[in-house]
């Protein structure tokens, strides 16, 4: 169910306002409404959470040995050191945070900015050879003023008088010692601060003292990345809290804030605010209220679809109702349907009993172990029934497999096409009917059980259409024209705020078929999966090779050839199994989807 929610105001001293947020937050239960996103205490809360992310990253980035770009701003002190400062960083650096994790990258990042800089300017001063600046200072203490150039060897004349080192890449370098000026044509080439060996000492040392400090970090990562994750925990609190002080309103005087909580939690709020010296205004949320936050509980037995739900980033509103059970059930169909083979839902099967035997025991990650075995288990079941293994053909089979019972019914194509339609129908009647029961005794009620008949009919006119068997009831154009009229019985009795879907009732019909064709899907991507496993097979055998080597090829043909399908399968689980649910069923029912989690405003240490 969507557990009800009651609408928060909560009031309090001014001077009493971070007192009573750090007594709510303990309360641990309310959903603060939050609009301002923005300020001062904010922006530097989300820098803190920020450093302690980019720390983690900076860890993974040590022990991969990976890239380093982790450019200092300016109010860290890393980025006012000198080269011969950070040369001796190792020296300095603790590794016992955050802090000094961004620290370490900082400066490993301009250590190899360094490094690369100095061999840029080793390959630009190459022409010239050895090149020492102390050198050419003690010749122009002489009065030998030494001018390095470039230029461009169609203009060499110009430079007869120069000293030249080499022609390169279409220009000629040397050196001007004269007190002539230069060449117009020249291109003068500042003197450098080091020499061209002290630059290539230094690029050893900065990439050597960088080296040091990825390996202190790989060598601690271990140890650091809980230290950071509770830092990190820590910090997202601190983002929340100021979120939440941001939304405070007050005057002079008093200070109040306005929120959610769960209607069981009422009583327990005002036994807290009568501690506190609060006063509060706990009341149902209004109907065109927008900011409801849901809290999801679905049955027992069917709790896991949460996992499903948060992973596609998906909550019902709060109006909508709760519609766990027929997902999950339909889903579980779908999923068996579209993959549609025994061998491929064993070999999920297996790797979901591997992941969960150390994953089932963090409660976190439970209910999706729990959905994916009961997905899995769906698809073998579907398998066996059909007689589907990895695209085998049945008399090839082991007799261990062979001799299993199936059901020959499912071997006619449309017969499977029937099911898809005749699940299409059942689905959708669900949501018409579930609707039926919330309006009664509205006249609206009546509405739904007429796209109840439309639904129906438009089932029989689809397998008359498309199922070479099945012969459509002569009855079919009463039942749709009846079903009709019960249509608009509810939308003539509420015709001020039903008008355009009067003049939309054509459309709407018409498009009702195209709900139920749309469960074809299920037939015709389940059969290209066998069809694509049995070409695979078939490629495999067809080699006309050696023994061993035909071994080792069909190998890796049937090892990427099942891989391939298998993946093909799990994409079109996210794409057909999904749409089936979130668009056809869930546009009968009246579901958008545009539900906002509940997130309660609590310490670290409850969540």
């Amino acid at each position: 169910m969507i557990v009800p929610m009651e609408h928060l105001t909560l009031l309090c001293t001014a001077q009493a306002r971070q007192d009573a947020l750090e007594a709510l937050r303990s309360f641990g239960c309310v959903h603060v409404a939050v609009e301002v996103r923005d300020g001062e205490a904010i922006r530097h809360a989300n820098a803190t959470l920020n450093a302690t992310e980019q720390a983690l990253r900076i860890l993974d980035i040590a022990e991969a040995k990976g890239l380093f770009a982790f450019r200092p701003d300016a109010a860290s002190p890393v980025a006012t050191m000198s080269i011969p400062e950070l040369l001796t960083y190792t020296d300095i650096c603790k590794l016992d945070n955050a802090d000094g994790i961004n620290r370490a990258a900082e400066a490993i990042t301009r250590l190899r900015e360094e490094a690369l800089t100095l061999e840029l300017t080793i390959r630009k001063y190459a022409p010239f050879g050895e090149i020492d600046p102390k050198t050419i200072a003690a010749l122009a203490q002489g009065n030998v003023k030494v001018r390095l150039f470039k230029l461009a060897v169609a203009d060499k004349a110009a430079a007869t008088k120069a000293f030249l080192f080499a022609e390169e890449a279409g220009f000629v370098y040397g050196a001007w010692l004269l007190d002539e000026p230069l060449p117009e044509t020249a291109e003068l080439i500042p003197i450098p601060d080091l020499s061209t060996t002290e630059m290539g000492t230094r690029i050893e040392t900065c990439r050597a003292t960088a080296d040091e400090l990825v390996d202190r970090l790989a060598a601690a990562a271990e140890s650091l990345r809980p230290i950071v994750t509770k830092q990190r925990a820590h910090a997202q609190e601190g983002k929340t809290f100021a979120e939440v002080a941001a939304n405070v309103k007050s005057d002079e005087a008093i200070a109040w804030l306005t929120g959610y909580l769960p209607a069981r939690q009422g009583e327990a709020l005002i036994a807290r605010a009568q501690t506190e010296g609060w006063g509060i205004v706990l009341a149902p949320p209004a109907e065109d209220d927008p900011n409801v936050p849901v809290l999801l509980e679905a049955p027992k037995g069917f709790r896991s679809i949460g996992t499903l739900f948060q992973g596609l980033g998906i909550l019902p509103g709060y109006t909508e109702g709760d519609c766990s059970v027929p997902f999950y059930i339909f889903f579980s169909v779908f999923f068996a349907m579209l993959v549609g083979d025994a061998g491929y839902g064993a070999i999920m099967l297996l790797g979901t009993l591997l992941a969960g035997i150390k994953g089932f025991k963090k409660p976190a990650l439970r209910p999706l172990f729990i959905i994916l075995t009961v997905f899995c288990l769906a698809t073998i079941g579907w398998g066996v029934l059909s007689g589907t293994y990895f695209g085998i053909a049945k008399d090839a089979l082991p007799a261990c497999l062979r001799d299993i019972p199936t059901v020959a019914w499912l071997n006619n194509n449309d017969n499977i096409m029937f099911l898809c339609f005749f699940i299409g129908a059942l689905h959708i009647s669900i949501a018409r009917l579930w609707n039926a029961v919330l309006l009664a005794p509205s006249i609206k009620a009546l509405g739904e059980l007429g796209w109840l008949g439309v639904t129906w009919s438009m089932f029989m006119i689809v397998c008359g259409i498309v199922v070479s068997w099945f012969t459509q009831p002569e009855w079919t154009t009463w039942m749709l024209a009846g079903s009709i009229g019960l249509i608009l019985v509810a939308l003539i009795a509420d015709i001020k705020r039903e008008a355009i879907n009067i003049g939309m009732l054509p459309l709407n019909v018409i498009s009702s078929m195209g709900d139920i064709i749309s469960y074809v899907r299920l037939f015709a991507v389940g059969l290209a999966s066998v069809k694509v496993a049995e070409n695979f097979n078939a490629m495999a055998l067809d080699l006309d090779m050696g023994f061993t080597v035909k071994i080792i090829a069909m190998s890796a043909i049937l090892l990427v050839g099942h891989g391939l399908n298998l993946a093909m399968g799990a994409l079109s689980i996210l794409v057909h199994a999904v749409r089936l649910n979130t668009l056809e069923f869930s546009n009968a029912k009246g579901i958008t989807w545009s539900g906002m989690p509940y997130t309660p405003f609590k310490n670290t240490s409850q969540q």
